[in-house]
């Protein structure tokens, strides 16, 4: 990748790792209050081990099914929003974002969404259904 092209991707996604990590610790937690619940309900019906057994095979077919439809989708793509694909002079060719404006990974809009997701974990504690009640 092209020097230039590549600082600009790097300020361009300044924050995502953190945003990603933040993202799979939100759906880690409602996944895991979600089995919860599901095994509660289910074993009213079946009984505790056999609902721990059930949920556990639930969750593993569905993470197979979300594994394969990943897989399936390929892959290979950008995850730059707007990208211009420019010819270098060595011939290359690279993506490099159509514009030079702030970056989506902005402090502000980093800030709405913590917030957004500590409101909505804080919400799940606060009514009882979360995995400290």
């Amino acid at each position: 990748m092209h020097p230039v092209a590549a600082s600009t991707l790097k300020a361009k996604n300044e924050g995502s790792g953190l945003f990603g990590f933040l993202t799979a610790l939100v759906t880690l937690y409602y996944t895991s209050v979600m089995m919860g619940n599901f095994e509660t309900a289910l074993g009213a019906y079946v009984g505790p081990s056999m609902a721990v057994i059930l949920v556990t095979i639930f969750a593993l077919f569905y993470q197979q099914r979300r594994s394969v439809k990943e897989f399936e989708q390929g892959g290979n793509y950008t995850t730059l929003e707007q990208t211009v694909t420019m010819l270098t002079p060595e011939g290359n060719r690279v993506e490099v974002p159509a514009e030079d404006g702030e970056g989506r990974f902005n402090v502000r809009s980093m800030l709405f969404v913590y917030l957004i997701y500590a409101v909505l974990m804080g919400s799940t504690e606060i009514l009882g259904l979360g995995l400290l009640s």
